[in-house]
């Protein structure tokens, strides 16, 4: 093992391994060991300091088995990372295009501009897309503006740019390095990523604001939409596709906040209530509590989990809670649908001399279905490697 294969920090009490700039929450002990392998100690030394300061009796070869054995496998799995997360990606902007656009923008992620306009701009879209009236396609505003709605759905794609701007500009407004913004595919979903990884080097607080600077940048962007097609004069197309770019834009900001995918509300609880690792937390907990309630299952899962989390900590039993009922209801109603799904199907091969509209509705009809199976044979996927993996 090279000492440059990985970094330390030390922060408000945290201590962080970092290892191919991907960042790992350590405890004390950890931290120490690896901070005087990094400053050239031996293994002998470090033991007998660990004696004095800790009262941990370990021998210089297990200190070194220890070491190595926590370093190589984060060094085999961000290689294994790197190549499977997406299957297809790339880099659209890089710190030269957006640098200047992002420094110009750092005055407004000041506490006294930010939470002010983040809390009173996010209500205002939240009422806004509330009670914002919905015109069916089968109505006036359905007919011929097939490109309307292939207009809108490409200002999707402006609306993530602008979201991802908001995150690093935040992070460099915290004097931390961004990289790039990009595009890419994971399974069959179009994502948008930035790479602000030094954000762990930050504290909680800083995380929170970082977290927070996509929807506070399209708070301010639906504010605007709001404003321009409601009050200026302008086409009846090019209102309605601000229309239709402002419910996308809250839509996305809602999605954005929910917690229980790996989007910003997720890393926005977990750094709220110091739940590193939340979604393995979580895991953890929900199998602590059934084998308390269901004792036959203790054979199953014989791992304690009190090593890895606190199953009593209020936060991460809430959220638990909560994500298990979300995957329940998720669960049910992809059975409820699944008995139209072959139904929907076969109207779209049907239809012959049905207008545009009618067409549309099948096809997003079609495609939720869609999606809503893949997230459920995911779940059912993952479900049956972890016990899979306890039982054999």
């Amino acid at each position: 093992m090279n000492t440059s294969d990985f970094d330390i920090i030390k922060d408000n009490g945290r201590y962080l391994l970092i290892i191919n700039e991907k960042y790992y929450e350590i405890n004390e002990v950890t931290y120490t060991i690896f901070l005087k392998v990094k400053e050239g100690h031996t293994f002998d030394e470090i033991s007998k300091l660990l004696y004095q300061k800790y009262d941990i009796t370990s021998t210089p070869e297990e200190l070194q088995k220890s070491i190595t054995d926590i370093v190589t496998p984060l060094l085999k799995k961000e290689k294994a990372n790197n190549l499977s997360f997406m299957w297809y990606k790339v880099d659209l902007l890089f710190p030269k295009h957006y640098k200047k656009i992002a420094d110009a923008l750092r005055f407004l992620i000041k506490p006294y501009i930010f939470w002010p306009v983040l809390v009173v701009f996010l209500l205002f879209n939240m009422y806004k897309l509330a009670f914002l009236p919905q015109h069916d396609m089968n109505g006036e505003y359905c007919t011929d503006t097939l490109g309307v709605y292939f207009v809108t759905y490409l200002c999707l794609f402006f609306i993530l740019i602008i979201h991802e701007l908001g995150h690093v500009t935040a992070t460099q407004f915290f004097k931390q390095k961004t990289y790039s913004i990009g595009f890419g595919l994971y399974l069959i979903f179009p994502v948008f990523y930035a790479d602000v990884t030094n954000v762990w080097a930050l504290s909680r607080y800083k995380r929170v604001v970082v977290n927070l600077g996509g929807i506070f940048f399209q708070s301010i962007l639906g504010v605007l939409l709001f404003c321009c097609y409601t009050y200026i004069d302008l086409n009846d197309n090019i209102r309605y596709v601000l229309h239709n770019i402002f419910i996308i834009n809250g839509i996305t900001m809602l999605v954005n906040l929910f917690p229980f995918f790996k989007f910003d509300g997720y890393w926005l609880y977990s750094d709220l209530f110091n739940l590193p690792n939340l979604s393995k937390k979580y895991q953890m907990c929900i199998r602590f509590w059934m084998k308390k309630i269901i004792r036959p299952l203790s054979s199953f899962f014989i791992e304690d989990e009190r090593k890895y989390m606190n199953p009593y900590n209020g936060p991460l039993i809430i959220y638990s809670v909560l994500k298990l009922g979300v995957n329940i209801m998720l669960a049910i109603a992809i059975i409820n649908f699944l008995g139209t799904y072959v139904n929907t199907l076969g109207s779209i091969l049907k239809v012959e001399n049905a207008d545009a509209c009618s067409v549309l509705k099948l096809v997003y009809k079609f495609a939720i279905l869609t999606l809503l199976l893949i997230y459920f044979t995911k779940l059912l996927k993952t479900l049956y490697k972890t016990i899979r993996s306890k039982i054999y």
